[in-house]
């Protein structure tokens, strides 16, 4: 199992694409389906094709890419997604071989994938040693087995339903101080009694 990072999807509607079919792609969408390509020079002679004008060093980068975007991401291989909307990293588990399939203008190419969790990414830059901001479009990430194990670990059925039933009760609580201080609301003029029961909401919510 291969680790890569995979910079690709820019926009709000690109990432809400990923998300809501669960792939990823690697851009390139003016390009053709590119399930017969055997070789890195094929990708190349494509792109020189659509762009004469691409200096060679370039076009050699972005061919290596996309040929290890259609060939070298394997099944069961995971994949980190930075966003370039907010700050977090989307972390999934690749369960598709290269396809093509036209989801935007943007997306064409692209690999089924399973969403595991999103993680900040600084906290991801500093666990992996990874700069978001280099130039790279796709990289594999050196780190221990060990890391890879706790991208993947999934929670029991019976620990999430645990878990939302207390949350689901801590709710229920915070509803019932909540409307208490409402009330309270409803009855007082005085703005000094209004301003320390606004400030009791206020401490309420952010404990949550």
């Amino acid at each position: 199992m291969k680790f890569w990072l995979l910079k690709a999807a820019g926009t709000l509607e690109d990432e809400e694409i990923i998300l809501e079919n669960s792939v990823i792609t690697i851009g390139g969408a003016e390009f053709p389906d590119l399930s017969g390509i055997e070789d890195k020079e094929q990708v190349k002679k494509l792109i020189l094709e659509k762009y004469p004008g691409m200096r060679g060093e370039l076009s050699e980068t972005w061919a290596g890419e996309i040929y290890s975007f259609v060939t070298k991401i394997k099944k069961g291989d995971l994949v980190a997604v930075p966003f370039k909307t907010r700050n977090e990293v989307l972390v999934g588990k690749v369960t598709g071989n290269y396809e093509y399939r036209q989801l935007s203008d943007f997306i064409s190419h692209v690999r089924l994938v399973r969403w595991l969790k999103t993680v900040p990414k600084g906290y991801f830059e500093e666990e992996y040693d990874i700069d978001l901001n280099s130039p790279e479009a796709i990289s594999l990430i050196s780190t221990e087995p060990e890391k890879l194990s706790v991208l993947v670990e999934t929670k029991s059925l019976e620990s999430l339903a645990r878990e939302l039933s207390s949350t689901l009760g801590d709710l229920d609580l915070m509803k019932e101080k909540m409307l208490e201080l409402v009330d309270r609301l409803a009855e007082t003029e005085e703005i000094p009694e209004v301003r320390k029961i606004a400030a009791e909401m206020e401490k309420i919510l952010k404990e949550k």
